[in-house]
């Protein structure tokens, strides 16, 4: 794919999660809590993953996990990101140079356990880029800041964005984080490699399938 597909192809995509989700769940490229974001969240939000999709163009890799987190994406517009990771001490290696930022009006950075887990793993490598099976956010009615299993409707109704963010790495293996996201994209025809969700104490497993996948990846 030439350099000026992957732009059309990542345009296509924050357009394509601009527009609103279904209820029940928070868009964090489109919602906005007045009581918890900035102004321009959603539009920083969606900066953010762009930034991103363009930082790991190339990937060889497409881990699914199953939603958005409220500590996470939902606040950072990239999945098991937080806000701490974007910015400070704790700066991810990728985001050196890009003009990302929190969108969150909280005085301390949102920070997300299962992020600390996935790029305690991942770390620099960009031949793996991240994503999940329903983009937004589900949470308990009336409590913004919690997280709920996705509905069969949540997941179905992510799967075009879902297909869209595949077709810009299309040359990237699928493997699912969870057992939910393995489901969905079996549901699409496509039969991912499984890895366990490091939440409820998966972590240890979780970081013996990065690591046999990464050994399975192409040097960079």
């Amino acid at each position: 794919m030439s350099p000026s597909d992957f732009e059309t192809r990542v345009a296509q995509l924050i357009r394509l999660v601009r527009k609103p989700a279904p209820q029940g769940v928070f868009n964090p490229w489109h919602d906005r809590d007045e009581e918890l974001d900035l102004p321009r969240a959603p539009k920083i939000r969606s900066d953010n993953l762009a930034h991103y999709l363009k930082a790991h163009r190339g990937a060889q890799a497409v881990l699914v996990g199953e939603a958005a987190g409220w500590a996470g994406c939902r606040f950072t517009g990239i999945p098991f990101t937080g806000e701490n990771l974007l910015a400070g001490p704790e700066a991810l290696e990728w985001t050196t140079g890009l003009p990302l930022s929190r969108s969150s009006i909280r005085e301390t950075p949102y920070k997300e356990r299962s992020a600390t887990v996935v790029w305690g793993e991942l770390a620099g490598d960009r031949r793996i880029v991240l994503w999940n099976a329903v983009p937004w956010h589900p949470h308990r009615p009336g409590e913004p800041l919690t997280n709920r299993k996705p509905t069969r409707r949540d997941q179905e109704a992510g799967r075009v964005i879902l297909m869209k963010y595949l077709e810009i790495f299309e040359n990237a293996r699928p493997v699912a984080i969870g057992r939910v996201s393995q489901e969905v994209l079996g549901k699409m025809g496509i039969e991912a490699e499984y890895i366990r969700h490091p939440s409820m104490g998966g972590h240890h497993k979780f970081r013996q399938g990065v690591r046999q996948l990464q050994e399975d990846l192409t040097p960079a």
